[in-house]
């Protein structure tokens, strides 16, 4: 079989879709970019045994990692076997690991599939290799299928999420009375991975009834400026487009948590334009001048964000770092405005040293919003 075949499948049933061909020369994280961005629409087959004696595929967001007591619940099945590569690698070997085709009858096996793909109004698969990407809306997709199997059956995120550290460390304790929080989100960030944001928004609504997740969009221009070296206004519109295009993809895993947390989202974008904003943001300017120990630790953490991109000797170094300084003040005073519209945890799946000072009480004077912040940082791990 090869994405021919595949090709002339689909057009066989008069479908729309697209086929999306990455040729050699893109790097393994610049695929795995794309692969992010697309979200809970991208799909993987899963190769199971049932009852020891039947191979069959299951379809789910690859986003997620199925629960096999729940499947086998679902299927009436005595037991249930997640297949790994070597066991089943000489079924389909025209097949990277991790691209086979969701058509079983591709294979003659049994394709069952979760109710959640329904969920999305556009489905994607890889086929073969990852350098064949395949597009289509579900509503076509799901004629391809046989309905009778299509299931309900749960979940889980990929990624465990555990507490690192809660600042100040005397407010750990406190942390169960607050039913309100705030989730910063950085765009184009590992850390924010579709598969990361399903255990992030998992943990979330597990320890909170309330989240505004706020998308650093318009800030997010400067990291363009400086990573990408695009002029302000190309980055900013690009920065505000990432942002749209990153809720557009995450909308349905806050949905699913509705129940037990609602999640709003807010854009940095439109927190900069109130006048708390730009009052906060001044306010930070002339502490940073009054106040060498908060300016040196400004320019510090902005020189490590610059250092990790390119070498010191680079000829645009100190331009960065200014950029990167400015950065850190914008976002300070985002989060000034947030915590007074009354959300003073922060969550984080990381490490902001900055907002760990300040939290830790470092730079007495500094406005006082930012002093009552509390800062949960998370860490995740793979299951």
């Amino acid at each position: 079989m090869s994405i021919q075949k595949l090709q002339e499948f689909l057009n066989s049933h008069q479908l729309k879709y697209q086929t999306i061909f990455y040729s050699p020369a893109y790097t393994a994280e610049e695929l795995n970019r794309y692969k992010q961005a697309l979200g809970l629409e991208l799909i993987e087959a899963i190769v199971v045994e049932i009852d020891k004696q039947k191979i069959a595929i299951v379809l789910l967001s690859a986003s997620v990692k199925i629960n096999v007591d729940s499947l086998q619940k679902a299927l009436d099945a005595n037991s249930i076997k997640l297949l790994n590569q070597k066991e089943f690698e000489h079924l389909f070997p025209d097949c990277e690991f991790g691209t086979l085709p969701p058509y079983g009858g591709f294979y003659d096996m049994d394709v069952f599939w979760s109710h959640d793909l329904s969920e999305n109004k556009n489905v994607a698969y890889y086929a073969y290799s990852y350098a064949h990407l395949v597009k289509m809306k579900y509503i076509d997709f799901e004629k391809l299928l046989n309905f009778q199997n299509k299931l309900a059956f749960l979940t889980r995120a990929k990624y465990r999420v555990e507490i690192e550290a809660i600042i100040p460390k005397l407010t750990r304790q406190e942390l169960d009375i607050h039913e309100d929080c705030f989730l910063g989100v950085s765009l184009e960030n590992e850390n924010f991975s579709i598969p990361k944001l399903v255990g992030i928004t998992d943990w979330i609504s597990k320890h909170f009834k309330k989240c505004t997740v706020l998308i650093g969009d318009s800030i997010h221009r400067i990291t363009l400026q400086i990573n990408q070296d695009l002029n302000e206004s190309h980055a900013f519109s690009k920065a505000i487009i990432l942002g749209r295009e990153y809720i557009d993809n995450a909308t349905n895993i806050f949905v699913k948590y509705t129940e037990k947390c609602h999640f709003d989202v807010i854009f940095c974008s439109d927190i900069q334009e109130s006048e708390e904003y730009f009052k906060y943001y001044e306010q930070l300017h002339i502490f940073m001048k009054k106040n060498e120990k908060f300016a040196n630790s400004i320019k510090s953490s902005a020189q490590e964000f610059v250092l990790r991109q390119f070498d010191k000797n680079i000829e645009n170094f100190e331009r960065y770092v200014e950029l990167s300084s400015g950065y850190l003040l914008e976002e300070l005073a985002i989060f000034a405005c947030l915590v007074k519209y009354g959300l003073s945890i922060m969550v984080y799946p990381g490490s902001l040293d900055m907002l760990e000072g300040i939290a830790e009480g470092c730079y007495p004077g500094i406005p006082d919003y930012l002093q009552q912040i509390i800062y949960v940082s998370l860490r995740l791990k793979g299951r």
